[in-house]
């Protein structure tokens, strides 16, 4: 067994962190998956449990919460679902981890513009274990951790929702990967060792890979995939799997660049040095796989039909057309310069532009992602949706992964400035 690294309590001990110490205590170390589980999900004062407060007083902020045209140009994307399937009259689209419901709405508002009677054929589930009480009555709201959810024609969504699935975490030894185990040392304070995988399915996903691992690389494994796309897909008789996050394919997530895995922790806009601070009180996150969930879909009768950044999906989708419309709208110049700077940091390529999109179908009969194009004809009798005070402002706010420092030269040029550097 090796020790390589220890981590000492700096914050007041808050019920999630006494229930991993109780445990540590009782049963020995745990795996880095079971503490993060408990730190994001305890049912007391997990991060993901108590309210924590989102945008620039918040940890961090989402593209929904960046402008409006996300959720909307999604809609659109589901539109073009819904029409490549020959407009079934029960289209139902179903939200995982939807939050506080910001891009549910944003998604509605849009398709009740869209013609053919989409909005008529469309409903609308939000799953979050922690559902708001009140809010959008157009959406059906389900309070749980799982998904209840049989026969199913639509498309699943989720946004960020992948990377805050608890990880095991992993360093290359002598050629063979030990698990890192989370335990106390005898001061009573945190620290990490390295011991045989508590699992052979953490040895079987770094075997998969096409390339060897150097020692000392240190990664994260997420095992929850498998099991999250075998429940979408046994709930999905017909339809799409559309999942945005941040995240690589595999020769990029474990390449020498990440050679210390990409664990990250968020307080206040702040990106964090150790986990075992803050212990629910700051986010953790870990880069998604999108090569797992490309296989791991396959291995379900999930095809893949797209995979790309989330700029690539949203010049796509038609942001260049109303961006240009947003630059002749009759509003205030100050109004204006804040709903480019939202539209121009959704398709930043060092920012949120850098988040990747997968889609997946199930026996809709597409068999390229051409099929789902969007008519752009069709968005030019639409207005551009405008930030409300639900979004961030982002001439004032900061997003965790981004820092705004040049002009943007992202196909969306106008007279705000902005630039960001994505997580590495």
């Amino acid at each position: 067994m090796s020790l390589f690294f220890c981590a000492s309590q700096m914050s007041k001990t808050t019920a999630a962190e006494q229930a991993i110490r109780e445990r540590i205590q009782a049963q020995g170390r745990i795996t880095f998956a079971e503490f993060m589980r408990t730190a994001l999900y305890h049912p007391v004062d997990g991060y993901y449990t108590s309210e924590k407060p989102f945008g620039a007083a918040g940890d961090y902020y989402t593209s929904p919460a960046a402008h409006p045209a996300f959720g909307a140009l999604l809609a659109v994307q589901l539109y073009g679902m819904w029409r490549a399937m020959g407009k079934p009259p029960d289209f139902t689209v179903v939200e995982m981890g939807a939050g506080n419901g910001m891009l549910a709405d944003d998604i509605l508002a849009c398709a009740a513009r869209l013609p053919d009677g989409f909005t008529d054929s469309a409903r609308y589930i939000a799953i979050d274990r922690y559902a708001p009480a009140a809010g959008n009555s157009a959406i059906e709201w389900l309070r749980s951790t799982d998904l209840p959810l049989r026969g199913v024609v639509g498309c699943f969504i989720s946004n960020e929702f992948v990377d805050a699935f608890p990880v095991h975490r992993f360093r290359i030894v002598d050629g063979e990967p030990q698990e890192i185990y989370v335990a106390l040392d005898p001061a009573g304070e945190f620290t990490e060792v390295a011991d045989s995988p508590s699992t052979p399915l953490l040895s079987e996903r770094i075997q998969e890979l096409d390339f060897s691992l150097a020692d000392g690389h240190c990664g994260e494994v997420n095992l929850h995939i498998n099991a999250w796309l075998n429940e979408v897909s046994r709930a999905l008789v017909r339809g799409f799997v559309m999942t945005i996050d941040y995240g690589y394919e595999a020769t990029e997530l474990y390449s020498e660049r990440r050679k210390f895995g990409t664990l990250q922790t968020y307080y206040r806009h702040t990106d964090g040095s150790s986990p075992y601070q803050r212990i629910g009180r700051q986010d953790m996150t870990a880069h998604a796989d999108f090569s797992l969930l490309q296989s791991a879909g396959q291995s379900v009768g999930l095809d893949t039909l797209a995979y790309m950044t989330q700029a690539e999906l949203l010049h796509t989708l038609g942001i260049g057309d109303m961006a240009r419309r947003l630059r002749t709208a009759p509003i205030a110049h100050h109004d204006r310069a804040a709903n480019m700077a939202g539209l121009r940091e959704l398709a930043n390529p060092d920012g949120l532009g850098n988040f990747k999109a997968l889609i997946q179908q199930k026996e809709t009969g597409v068999a390229a992602y051409a099929e789902l194009a969007a008519d752009k004809s069709m968005l030019e009798g639409l207005s551009p949706p405008l930030l409300s005070d639900r979004h961030m402002p982002l001439m004032q706010g900061r997003y965790p992964h981004t820092t705004w420092e040049t002009p943007a030269l992202w196909g969306i040029s106008d007279e705000v400035t902005g630039s960001s550097t994505h997580p590495s």
